[in-house]
Formats: C-alpha cells, structure tokens, sequence
C-alpha cells in the first residue's frame, strides 16, 4: 500500500489528503475540512492533482477528528460535492453521548453574561456543527461510523488508534460538565506572553511546563498510516499528551514514525520534550498560520535539540505539503523542494 500524502495550507485550520494505491485501486481519506471557507480550496485541490488520475467513482472515506470548527467547518460542503462516492464517514457524535437535560443547562450558561466564554461558546457551535453535519449525512443517505480505537474497520487503509471509547467518554463527561464550565467561566487564565529569548535558550523546559490541553482537543482521532516499505504516518489532529499515552497503554505503536503531524498547529500545550523524542519521526509536519504561537518557537527548537536528524515543515512556509511513499505511482507536480524551518 503507497500513498500521495497532502497537507493542505489553510493557516490554523487541517486537512489531509490520503491518495491511496493498493492491489490497483484507488482510494483517497480525507481527515477533516478545515474552517467553512476552506472547503472551495480542498476541493479544488482535489480537482486539479487527485481527479484526473483516478476513476470517475474513485471511493472516499472521510474523517472528522472532532468538532471544532478549524477541522469540522468545510465538511458539510465537502459532503455535498462528493455524494454517493463517500464509502465511509468517521467522527465521534458528542450529541450520542449527553442528554437533553445538559445540553439545555450548557445553553443557558453560553447565554448567561456571567458564565459565558470562549470555552462555553465553542462547545455550544461544535454541538450545533455535529447537528448540521448530521442533517447533511443524511441527506445522501450517508450512515456515519464512530472513530474509536474500538471500532472494527473493514479495510485495511490505516488505522485508528485513539481515542478508546472509555477515553472518549471522560474527557466527554468532563469537558460537558456544568460544574467544570462554571468554574472555567469564572476564572478564565491569561495565556502566557511568548518570551522570544527564553523560546530560543530554555525551549524543552518551556514545552515542558504543566499547560494542559483542553479536553476536547484530547478527544481528537489519531489516524496512522503504514505503506509498503513498513514506515507510519501519524496524523494527530489537535491531540494532546494525555491521548498519545493513552493510545500506547492501548498497546498501539507510535514510535520511530516517517510523518507525525505537530498536533494543534505546533502549540506547546499538546506535546512535552518525551513525546518529540518517543515519536522520533523523521520529519515532523505542521499546519499552522506562522504566528508567534502556531507553530511555537519554542516547540521547533526543542525538536532540533533533541532530534539533529528529524526536520519540520510547516505550511505557513512553502504553502501545502506533499511527499510520495512510492515516487513512480503518482504524477509528477514538478513543485518546488519544500524548505524546513
């Protein structure tokens, strides 16, 4: 199995393209759709280096990682391109998983001037993005697929490897929680100032402070890629520490990968010096916008001094990432070299 493997530059928003090869037929996974502006981009993209070279009715399989809307947003019109030739749909429905009464109790504090935040509201716009995406699913008759380690795939393409349903539903059960959200509300933390000099001089023990992900961005799906020379290709999403350890406590290989994907457009909340080191890719890749957060500083320079052979590209410099696992069974974009940072 060979891939065609594209990181597609939309600033701090993700998709991947997955253009697949096995026993002479095509498949291409998209994994997520970027904000709702983005989806003229992906599917133009498509239409240009995916679409003259495959069959007519070349089958999709799309994945959602979860709901924020930097990874859900273009979904909707991606579905309404494609139609019938979507084979398979992954994501992970909160709306299965809390009832009536929490969702009412998580709309009152969005509305409440004394509990609102960013938190709450974004909860609030993934719930309803789940809700719109769903009308659309059905709209094609598309029966959706959970995106649990868990789940039973019927085809070898790649694997999931977290989250576990059991993870799944507690970082759920918490980020969900009204007594959580009220306490978010109320003492709402000033995001630390980047100190450029600090980024450059102590950048492990700056990755490594106690700064944790935000529950959601723990439930992300963590998809892994393997081709026919035996190398993996993570692709993380927004997943933090606590997913990574418990994917490999689930008895999942993360180790020694070709392509890991810098989870959350390389903020330093998701990833802590051990993880650079246990992941020990290669190259790493980032979407990000070049701020001076996303990709951090201090993240690049870490990886540097821990990892001398591993390079990191990022979207923000060079536009969209692209890399065959087989150079001869895909077409040529005759590109130029992409630069690492």
């Amino acid at each position: 199995m060979d891939f065609s493997i594209d990181m597609l530059d939309l600033g701090n928003a993700d998709c991947q393209i997955i253009w697949t090869k096995t026993n002479g037929q095509d498949f291409v996974t998209i994994i997520d759709g970027g904000n709702p502006k983005d989806a003229t981009t992906i599917i133009a993209h498509y239409e240009k280096y995916i679409k003259p070279h495959v069959i007519k009715d070349c089958p999709i399989l799309i994945i959602n990682t979860h709901p924020h809307k930097d990874h859900i947003g273009g979904l909707a019109d991606i579905v309404h391109y494609f139609k019938s030739q979507i084979v398979r749909f992954y994501y992970n429905d909160p709306t299965l998983y809390i009832d009536e009464a929490r969702r009412t109790d998580i709309r009152g504090l969005y509305e409440s001037i004394l509990y609102s935040n960013r938190k709450v509201k974004r909860i609030m716009e993934s719930l309803q993005d789940v809700d719109d995406l769903k009308i659309v699913l059905n709209q094609y008759n598309i029966v959706p697929l959970e995106a649990f380690s868990d789940t039973q795939l019927d085809h070898n393409l790649f694997e999931i490897v977290g989250p576990s349903k059991e993870f799944y539903l507690e970082q759920l059960d918490y980020f969900t929680n009204i007594k959580s959200l009220k306490f978010m509300g109320l003492n709402t933390l000033k995001e630390s100032e980047v100190n450029e000099v600090e980024e450059g001089l102590i950048p492990c023990k700056i990755l490594d402070e106690k700064n944790d992900s935000s529950a959601e961005n723990l439930t992300s799906v963590l998809t892994k890629f393997t081709d026919s020379s035996g190398r993996k290709y993570l692709f993380t999403a927004d997943a933090g520490i606590d997913s990574f350890e418990s994917a490999t406590q689930n008895g999942y290989d993360l180790k020694n990968l070709h392509i890991c994907q810098l989870p959350h457009h390389g903020s330093r909340r998701n990833i802590s010096t051990n993880w650079v080191s246990y992941f020990n890719p290669n190259h790493f890749w980032v979407s990000a916008n070049g701020s001076a957060k996303h990709p951090r500083k201090a993240v690049i320079s870490c990886i540097k001094k821990n990892l001398s052979n591993c390079s990191v590209y990022s979207t923000h410099k060079g536009g969209t990432k692209h890399i065959n696992s087989t150079s001869n069974l895909f077409p040529k974009r005759n590109w130029n070299t992409a630069k690492p940072l």
